[in-house]
């Protein structure tokens, strides 16, 4: 079953398809799998985040950038490269709880 979430205007999105959202004061732009198109939205990343709460593998690794981490490709000298070729720096802040999040991640 695929559960969607609005994201600004009538725009609604399946998180299981988004790779990463990349705030830019007022507006986000979300990043898709499998070629679909970005699409960008007069929303806060602030208020996408709060409607992703339920999907624990989505991460805020920095002020601007929400990642997926079931689309982590590798992460090699404190850069997460993600599938479709972004790379990601987490901000000094997030990074420690993001590495812990990762490795209980990667256990389970």
């Amino acid at each position: 079953m695929e559960n969607f979430i609005p994201i600004g205007g009538r725009q609604t999105i399946n998180p299981q398809e988004v790779i990463s959202l990349k705030g830019e004061i007022n507006y986000t732009t979300v990043h898709f799998q499998q070629g679909k198109k970005n699409v960008t939205v007069a929303t806060t990343l602030k208020r996408i985040e709060e409607r992703l709460e339920d999907y624990p593998n989505f991460f805020r690794v920095s002020r601007s950038v929400i990642i997926n981490m079931n689309c982590i490709k590798r992460i090699k000298n404190n850069k997460i490269y993600l599938i479709n070729g972004e790379k990601v720096v987490p901000s000094r802040r997030r990074a420690k709880d993001f590495y812990g999040q990762f490795e209980s991640n990667n256990r389970a």
